[in-house]
């Protein structure tokens, strides 16, 4: 070429498709003008490859530097010669310590709200001891002596380790002293219920003034705080009942809160532990209603609930001191104390009568107990305000605390009808007990069947918190509560059984009384229907359908179980179901309803006592505490008919 200058040819397009470079070249020498232009490209081009590849292997060496930290546990972050810096063993001298960068990790997918799991607490530094499958609560306190659980509800339970048992001072020492519980703790006192508020603006003020006036009338009723009274519990449970109205009457008139023991372990139920009122009653209503501030012991001091072989020789040991004065004789001397509660809680009595206490313990007389009781009630500057003492406990106000060894003998010409109107009538059962008692009509009775008279529905009570739901439709019954057992052995000397109780061939006709004036009454009511027309309203193919009878008792001989079966009347049979030799169920007279091994011992006579009120006609034992309670609780609550015989 003239030009000297390579020549480029077109490329050519085979029939295939494909496009190669043609073949036929000039053989002239190549141009030296274009030779640094050409060597430049070929140059930046092994640049460009040489930055790409120091690149990914900076990215490498940061990757495999950063998996290795990780990996490792390392909380910073940084190079390979950061890594090895920090593996290198640290200088002789102290140093200040860098600081700590918390370790970046991937980022996890976003996912929504409602389906994140929840995070787990985290767990204890001390590693707990082997707990009982039962233990399902969250553990929030662990020492050498007590593993604490806390449940959902809010509860807590405290298991004792072996250690506990084995050193008294130590014990002691853990559990504290209620008396300084009570002064260093604030406790919430309930208030009537708020209105609910609404309309005009004008209205809501209104409203609220009459709320603040109802506060303070409540106020007046409730105890004065850091103000507290309490007492032992005596007896069977419906004794402690009965000790438990008149002391809370007395925390009304003192003006102070009642601590209530737990149901305690007697005769009837032998436990080491009884459980709480508030497992059974409803608590925050009755506090509500009566205006009677009410605290339990299980709030207070929490105790072992089962204790090991022995322990019962030497729980004084592990106890502290229980000042407490003496009434009608309990507690005079250490022998005439008869109560499980003390052990539960961990309680050594310490005998205290008031200097104007001229009977020494041994009155009976409400007035006069009250009047000594109050003496001493003087208002001073709480405990919580006065400086800590040398060995750092709070000194203790000496009008704080006031007990009573046993409220059950105290009398008086009004002391009774108090104790129910202004005590008994407003604790009410609790919502969860009175469904069990609908479980059990359910099986004993059946549904109601329409157009058949039902029991009367519970009443709504209490706060909106509080409210109880109505019962759920039954047939109507009578039940009898037929107080045996004991009270047979308890027959004056020379005194024959049937002059000393009630026949049930006596309580047979009063059932049949009852339903001669039902049957009356049903056909007084079915006369204001006759017709002429209608031979059935007549009367002449009238059948009256006698009511079921429902029977709860501790009698055990069995010629007076025959006695019910013949008559076939339901006894109330909380027992379990008996299998042969060969696993078949045994043919029983009653329904076994298995309520100890579900629940425990102390709900059979808790929840004979719900179904005592249930029943439309209630029949009971003049002679049975039981029977008298039930009998108040029916007419007062479903306005029920009841007798004592």
């Amino acid at each position: 070429m003239a030009n000297g200058n390579i020549q480029y040819h077109p490329l050519k397009t085979r029939e295939g498709g494909s496009s190669l470079p043609s073949r036929s070249r000039s053989a002239s020498p190549i141009s030296t003008s274009r030779l640094p232009n050409r060597l430049g490209s070929r140059i930046s081009i092994v640049k460009a490859i040489l930055l790409v590849s120091v690149s990914f292997m900076v990215l490498a060496l940061v990757h495999v530097s950063y998996s290795v930290q990780y990996e490792g546990g390392v909380t910073s972050t940084g190079s390979a010669a950061e890594t090895q810096q920090q593996q290198q063993p640290p200088p002789a001298q102290p140093v200040t310590p860098p600081p700590v960068v918390p370790v970046v990790s991937k980022p996890a997918p976003v996912t929504p709200q409602e389906h994140r799991p929840s995070v787990e607490p985290a767990k204890p530094l001390v590693t707990p001891p082997a707990q009982p499958a039962a233990e399902k609560g969250l553990i929030i306190s662990d020492t050498e002596l007590i593993t604490t659980f806390q449940y959902e509800n809010g509860t807590e339970s405290r298991v004792f380790k072996p250690n506990f048992f084995e050193n008294g001072a130590a014990a002691k020492k853990e559990l504290g002293s209620f008396l300084q519980t009570l002064a260093t703790r604030s406790w919430m006192v309930h208030q009537l219920e708020h209105k609910d508020q609404g309309g005009t603006e004008e209205e809501k003020e209104e409203e609220q003034r009459e709320n603040d006036d109802q506060e303070d009338d409540n106020h007046d009723l409730n105890a004065v705080p850091s103000r507290y009274f309490s007492y032992l519990p005596m007896g069977g449970g419906n004794n402690q009942f009965t000790s438990l109205q008149k002391a809370a009457l007395l925390a009304k008139d003192l003006k102070r809160t009642l601590i209530l023991p737990p149901i305690s372990p007697n005769s009837h139920i032998k436990t080491w532990a009884g459980p709480r009122y508030s497992q059974f009653y409803d608590l925050e209503s009755f506090t509500q209603k009566s205006g009677i501030s009410v605290l339990e012991w299980h709030d207070i001091k929490m105790t072992p609930e089962n204790v090991p072989d022995g322990f019962g020789r030497q729980w004084e040991e592990f106890s502290e001191d229980f000042p407490c004065t003496p009434n009608g004789g309990i507690g005079v001397s250490d022998t005439s104390l008869y109560d499980k509660f003390r052990h539960q809680f961990l309680l050594k009595y310490v005998k205290t009568i008031a200097a104007d206490d001229k009977t020494e313990g041994k009155s009976t007389d409400y007035k006069y107990a009250r009047d000594v009781l109050l003496k001493d009630t003087a208002i001073v500057a709480p405990a919580a305000g006065v400086a800590p003492l040398a060995n750092g406990e709070i000194a203790i106000d000496p009008n704080m605390w006031k007990c009573l060894s046993c409220p059950y003998f105290l009398g008086g010409p009004d002391v009774s009808p108090r104790t129910w109107a202004e005590v008994g009538v407003f604790l009410r059962f609790n919502e969860k007990t009175e469904a069990m008692v609908d479980d059990i009509l359910d099986v004993l009775l059946g549904p109601a069947i329409e157009g058949e008279p039902t029991t009367t529905a519970g009443p709504v009570i209490g706060s909106s918190s509080t409210t109880h739901k109505a019962f759920r439709p039954h047939p109507q019954f009578i039940i009898v509560h037929l107080r045996r057992g004991d009270i047979v052995n308890k027959c004056p000397v020379g005194m024959t059984e049937k002059d000393c109780i009630v026949q049930i061939e006596a309580i047979a006709d009063k059932i049949d009384e009852i339903e001669k004036v039902r049957q009356t009454e049903a056909l007084k009511a079915l006369k204001k229907t006759m017709t002429e027309d209608d031979p059935v309203s007549n009367g002449r193919n009238y059948v009256h359908k006698r009511l079921p009878v429902l029977v709860t008792t501790n009698e055990q001989r069995r010629e007076e179980l025959d006695k019910i079966d013949r008559l076939e009347w339901i006894l109330l049979d909380h027992g379990d179901v008996e299998k042969d030799e060969n696993g078949q169920i045994k043919p029983s007279m009653t329904k076994k309803l298995g309520t100890e091994t579900r629940f425990g011992p102390w709900y059979p006579p808790m929840l004979d006592a719900v179904l005592l009120t249930r029943g439309d006609y209630l029949i009971g034992m003049a002679n049975s505490r039981m029977s008298i309670l039930a009998t108040q609780r029916g007419a007062a609550w479903h306005n029920h008919k009841t007798m004592l015989m």
